[in-house]
């Protein structure tokens, strides 16, 4: 029931009231009354599904949603210690070596996860 409906509703009970007299006036006003209560109820009941569709998304769609940029900057951020670690611990061209494929891991990450941002 839209605002036109419950206004013309109003208009009838109390044209409804001036013509019956002050006698069926509560059972005119309950009428309305009840009316006005479906009415926000379906309006409530609207809302509740509204948000509930909205928290049933996916967590894929929400992740999807807030974008990429926090892996990447992790990644970079963790990156640079871990190929300190690795250039330290290997000597030689092992230690480059060793950085390349640590970086490689850490691009393989952010591409598979950007490729599941956008699947369907």
């Amino acid at each position: 029931m839209a605002d036109r409906d419950l206004e013309a509703d109003l208009k009838a009970t109390l044209a409804a009231r001036r013509e019956l007299g002050a006698e069926y006036e509560a059972v005119l006003a309950r009428s309305f009354v009840e009316k006005l209560d479906h009415e926000v109820d379906a309006r409530v009941e609207e809302a509740l599904s509204a948000r509930a569709a909205r928290l049933r998304t996916p967590p894929v769609a929400r992740r999807r949603a807030r974008g990429g940029t926090g892996l990447a900057v992790s990644s970079i951020a963790l990156g640079i210690p871990v190929s300190a670690v690795v250039a330290s611990n290997l000597h030689g061209s092992d230690s480059l070596v060793g950085v390349v494929v640590a970086w490689a891991a850490i691009a393989v990450i952010n591409v598979v996860n950007a490729r599941e941002r956008r699947a369907p």
